[in-house]
């Protein structure tokens, strides 16, 4: 026999194999597909991706059948199918994936171009737009490409059915990975039915219906095909009755409780260890959230500005009208843990996303259109850049292309960064080695900035107040309503109360910044950052300064706590929260359009160092914010009250150079503040221990996944061995005795002959064992008289005896392959290995 007869005779399907097993393969494809549409939908939700999985699956299901149709084997099947596939995308790709594209023979044309392009960095589009992604230009073209290709090699082994079918279930589960790879690390809301919570649903019917679908289909295909052997091997000869009565109940019952077992435990299982650790999907890993975790909060060097060095500092260009456009913003941090406010993507990949914000022509009616060139004095990933951005700004220079493709924005479009690498020699200067450097130029089209009026705060506070105890006593005090008005009039209070300062030491440095302000300034010290318990010392001061003032004290006899935009910027946000706003801090520059704050400079031409504001930002309605300024006063010093004293009737201020200057004390820091302020102690231990034991936890539910496959292929192999011994009809348990002996020989990697008869094929074994069995079975099945218990138990002692032997003589490491072998699982039914099952002509 030639070869290619060989191989063709090996991939033809078994004899009798019923049409019914492709369908059910076929039928598995489809459900396959569904769970793979329901994945996917978070990543898209547009109603056009359900045309483009219905027309991938139809698609790649009948270049399978035609593939097939034309008996085409091994590598001429796969260039038929490759090519094929091709001929079928080209064609399909611009009216399905890539709408946008249809028109003339040119857009069409390009269309195509974008497709065949989108097969090779449409992945990486997926995980930098923002989600949903809708039909944006060609992101549909990978889901396209797994609804096409994944039931196209499904279909494939499925059609017709064979040894090799069941791997299809890798496929199945492979194109429901796309959704759940591609889409969000955050889990889908949870589903109330009465008292019942069910979490992470759409996880849940992916998961396990995949589960379900797999098994289902793998259990009709296995009772198929072993109902077609005892069929061959019965046939004429032996009038087998059905299985009927409390067996037939006993199996179905069995099969439907496994079935049952694991998809409970799958629905039980899967919820609690999402809990035990964040799920992550791939937009995770890419670099914005990587380049911003390497990267400190931009609040920590905002004092710097402001030294004698850097206030006069260039830092940007303005080139065009900015008219409309008040405010330029560099970051907007919207978390707080106490010691920093930061971008939320920065620490909690859940809690924000930065994506590629799409290059278009979106300019409309009153938009301000302006260029920004980077000066000396900045460099790093934060992009200046107004908050109503219209499409992603024009870069120029020869650093264009790198910066307009790591150019990303948050999704609230109130931060854009860039992560573009910089060149060795200018990494220091760029903060890490990505983002903006001196001499890059861009252009942007913005909306004009239209701040909403400030609503009405929810009831409830969203700070723990127990956690700022001199914040909550200072808003006591004040006694304002929680309203609007109220939240503008502590705000107002509190940078009335207020006492600018940039620096902890008076010399050259406050020099240069004073100089900016009224004569007669005098200088106080202030300590840097903006933790809490910097914040809590600010609060502490009011509270002190107003108690021993006295009711009756003037609004000049109140001015206490001591700082710049930095810390008042921070105690206006947690301010915010107390009374039920939510709130975040911006660090930028205000324009020329921009209401004049007393103390803070707004730039026009050129923003310098010293032009560097931070404001809060309170929610408005609709989902829009109101910026408030937060720069103190300083026109009026505190004169601070000691417990005892009282004020003089009289306040003066004394002039600034009868003032001595008061050095602050050695420890600044604010590691020592924080340290100092916390009065309980961490049980370490039992952290330690409960973070031992978690991932202890992890670790064996990560052993037990990987032993899984094999303790399951263990389990087969004795279920399959028990049923063949407890068949209730005695013939049937002895044919049961001699695949059970063909299967141990296969798994100890023993041949078995291809001939037409039991008899020969044990003599070609060359084992005693198997022609002792051959002749049992042969005189079973062609007697006249049915067998008895006696011989099928005779039968099976003989299986016993020869498993016992094979394993005495085998080494333990020949035993354990022995044991974990697929090669008895996955036997070929083809003619020369089925006619073993064939009665003797």
């Amino acid at each position: 026999m030639s070869a290619p007869a060989a191989r063709r005779r090996a991939e033809a399907p078994a004899p009798g194999v019923d049409p019914l097993r492709t369908a059910l393969g076929i039928g598995y494809v489809v459900v396959a597909a569904v769970l793979a549409t329901v994945a996917a939908w978070p990543v898209y939700a547009a109603p056009r991706m359900l045309l483009v999985a219905a027309v991938g699956t139809v698609a790649g299901l009948g270049l399978a059948i035609v593939t097939r149709s034309l008996r085409l084997h091994g590598p001429l099947a796969a260039l038929f199918a490759v090519g094929a596939t091709a001929v079928v995308y080209a064609l399909l790709v611009v009216p399905v994936a890539v709408p946008g594209a249809v028109g003339d023979a040119p857009t069409w044309l390009r269309g195509i171009r974008d497709g065949f392009v989108g097969v090779i960095v449409g992945w990486k589009q997926l995980l930098t737009l923002s989600l949903p992604l809708g039909e944006y230009q060609a992101v549909l073209v990978p889901f396209l490409l797994v609804m096409l290709v994944g039931p196209l090699v499904a279909g494939l082994l499925v059609m017709p059915d064979r040894r090799r079918s069941p791997l299809a279930v890798v496929v199945g589960f492979a194109m429901s990975g796309f959704g759940l790879a591609f889409g969000s690390s955050s889990l889908s809301e949870p589903l109330v039915v009465g008292p019942v919570v069910v979490p992470a649903p759409r996880e849940l019917a992916v998961g396990i219906g995949g589960l379900a679908a797999a098994l289902v289909w793998l259990l009709l295909r296995s009772r198929s095909i072993r109902a077609v052997a005892l069929r061959r091997a019965t046939a004429g000869t032996v009038q087998r009755a059905g299985l009927s009565g409390w067996p037939a109940v006993r199996r179905r019952a069995l099969a439907a409780v496994l079935v049952a077992v694991a998809l409970v435990v799958g629905a039980v299982v899967t919820p609690a260890a999402a809990q035990l650790t964040d799920r992550s999907a791939l937009r995770d890993r890419i670099e914005p959230a990587v380049v911003l975790r390497q990267t400190a909060t931009p609040l920590a060097s905002y004092r710097a500005a402001f030294g004698a060095d850097r206030i006069e500092e260039p830092w940007l260009v303005i080139e065009g009208d900015t008219g409309g456009v008040e405010r330029l913003r560099l970051a907007t941090l919207d978390s707080y843990d106490g010691e920093t406010f930061h971008v939320a993507a920065a620490r909690d990949d859940a809690a924000a996303r930065f994506s590629r914000l799409p290059r278009a022509d979106t300019r409309m009616p009153g938009d301000v259109a302006f260029g920004l060139t980077v000066d000396d004095g900045y460099a790093g990933v934060w992009v200046p850049a107004p908050l109503g951005l219209r499409a992603a700004p024009e870069f120029e220079g020869p650093r264009r292309a790198a910066l307009a493709d790591g150019f990303h924005r948050a999704a609230d479009g109130a931060t854009s960064i860039d992560i573009a690498a910089v060149p060795d020699a200018s990494a220091p200067a760029s903060g890490g080695g990505h983002g903006l450097l001196p001499g890059d130029a861009y252009s942007l089209v913005s909306a004009p900035d239209a701040p909403a009026p400030l609503g009405e705060p929810d009831s409830t506070p969203l700070i723990d107040l127990d956690e700022y105890p001199a914040l909550a006593e200072w808003v006591e005090m004040q006694e304002q309503p929680a309203t609007a008005a109220g939240f503008t009039e502590l705000v107002d209070r509190l940078r009335g109360r207020g006492y600018l300062s940039h620096a902890a030491v008076d010399g050259p440095d406050a020099a240069e910044w004073i100089s900016r302000l009224d004569a007669g300034y005098t200088f106080l010290p202030s300590y840097s950052g903006h933790s809490a318990a910097r914040i809590e010392a600010l609060f502490t001061q009011l509270v002190d300064q107003q108690r021993l003032a006295g009711p009756d004290a003037s609004d000049a006899a109140l001015v206490a706590a001591v700082g710049d935009d930095e810390q008042f910027a921070t105690a206006i946000a947690l301010l915010a929260r107390a009374l039920g706003y939510e709130s975040r801090v911006v660090l930028g520059f205000r324009l020329a359009g921009a209401e004049e704050v007393p103390g803070a400079a707004a730039c026009t031409e050129v923003c310098a160092g010293g032009a560097l504001a931070v404001w809060a930002e309170v929610a408005a309605e609709g989902g829009a914010w109101t910026p408030v300024d937060a720069t103190p006063q300083h026109e009026v010093a505190p004169s601070l009250i000691k417990e005892g004293e009282q004020l003089p009737e009289h306040p003066t201020t004394p002039d600034r150079t009868d003032t001595a200057t008061v050095d602050p004390p050695a420890a600044q820091s604010e590691s020592s503040e924080t340290a100092a302020a916390s009065p309980e102690e961490t049980d370490l231990g039992l952290a330690s221990l409960l973070s031992i034991l978690r991932w202890v936890g992890l670790g064996g539910a990560a052993v037990l996944l990987l032993l899984l496959p094999f303790i399951v292929l263990v389990a087969a192999k004795g279920a399959r061995s028990r049923r063949r011994r407890h068949e209730p009809v005695p013939e049937v348990r002895i044919v049961g005795a001699w695949d059970e002996l063909v299967d141990l020989y296969a798994d100890h990697g023993l041949p078995i002959a291809a001939t037409t008869d039991r008899a020969a094929a044990a003599r070609a074994t060359g084992r005693r064992a198997a022609v002792e069995l051959a002749a049992r079975v042969d005189g079973a099945v062609f007697a006249g008289d049915p067998p008895s218990d006696a011989d099928a138990e005779a039968a099976w002692a003989i299986v016993d005896a020869e498993r016992a032997e094979l394993r005495a003589r085998a080494r333990a490491r020949a035993r354990l392959a022995a044991k974990l072998s697929f090669a008895s699982l996955t036997r070929p039914l083809r003619p020369a290995r089925a006619s073993l099952e064939e009665p003797a002509r």
